[in-house]
């Protein structure tokens, strides 16, 4: 069960609720995030998925945005003010259990007060916010994930970031002894790694390397799928692994190994050109850069081929 809900009405704040899960959805892992988005599956009742969700979670964080308040009905009234309104409904639950609800404040939104809510939500408006601006979004994400990681993270097991990242590391030398001979073998060990990235990763939110590591394994598992014929899950996995590259780029855009991550991801789609700007890019940001310079070759053999 996941165990931090993203609440928001998608008319007011879709694209930063988007944004934000990407953020967490990275730091925290697939299992622990739930946004209804990618969550719901076809054919399921979704009042009984988000009833579900939001019970059993620890953490409900509910995006307001601009018109939070202000998005009518058919008929002229306020959405939030229906009994039947979804949005509403998640509230309600959320504000009944013994869990933690944090209002998140977007696109300069302001808190709103008792008498703006309607009745049974109004214990919101006594919740503690967290503003999360445009201009400020990747410092205010990171206080966010240090306070979220302290409410649903258990405390640190024996091994240390610096054992986590070496351990990792040596996987990703290990994949490359198997694949491409082995495609198989090589698709266990990447699948095996992003499993133990899910459990190591929400202990260590703001390290960079962990996330880059989990793009670098989506992308193994994605060269992996493919060579086993596999092309709709290979698709999927380039998605996971293009979604963790461009989330760093837009928190870090100086970090080198992120665009040389995502160059990889478009030359796997045949955008050759694409590619080659975005590891002039790493290479731009660190000229000795050798994987980079590696894959650049690469990159102008198949320019040249298709030529």
């Amino acid at each position: 069960m996941a165990r931090i809900f993203i609440s928001y009405r998608r008319s007011d704040s879709r694209k930063w609720a988007h944004k934000l899960f990407e953020h967490l959805s990275m730091r925290f892992g697939k299992d622990l995030v739930f946004q209804d988005v990618d969550d719901i599956k076809p054919g399921k009742d979704f009042l009984l998925v988000l009833h579900e969700a939001i019970k059993g979670c620890k953490v409900a964080l509910i995006l307001i945005g601009p018109k939070w308040l202000k998005v009518k009905a058919a008929d002229g009234s306020r959405r939030i003010d229906h009994p039947k309104d979804v949005l509403r409904m998640e509230i309600i639950e959320a504000l009944r259990g013994r869990k933690t609800v944090i209002p998140v404040l977007l696109g300069k939104a302001v808190m709103p007060t008792k008498e703006d809510l309607p009745p049974p939500l109004r214990n919101l408006s006594r919740r503690q916010a967290a503003a999360v601006s445009d201009s400020r979004w990747n410092s205010d994400v990171h206080l966010l994930l240090e306070r979220l990681r302290e409410l649903v993270i258990p405390r640190k097991g024996p091994e240390s970031l610096e054992e986590a990242k070496q351990e990792i590391t040596e996987k990703q030398n290990e994949y490359f002894t198997l694949y491409p001979q082995r495609p198989a073998d090589a698709l266990e060990l990447s699948q095996r790694v992003l499993d133990h990235l899910d459990r190591i990763s929400p202990q260590y939110p703001k390290d960079p390397d962990l996330q880059l590591l989990r793009g670098y394994f989506h992308k193994n598992e994605a060269m992996a799928l493919r060579d086993l014929g596999r092309r709709p899950e290979f698709k999927k996995s380039l998605v996971k692994a293009d979604r963790v590259f461009t989330t760093m780029i837009r928190e870090r855009p100086g970090d080198a190994s992120a665009w040389n991550g995502k160059g990889s991801v478009e030359a796997l789609r045949h955008n050759f050109q694409r590619a080659l700007h975005d590891v002039d890019k790493a290479l731009e940001i660190d000229p000795h850069y050798r994987a980079a310079q590696q894959d650049r070759k690469e990159i102008l053999k198949y320019l040249e081929e298709k030529a």
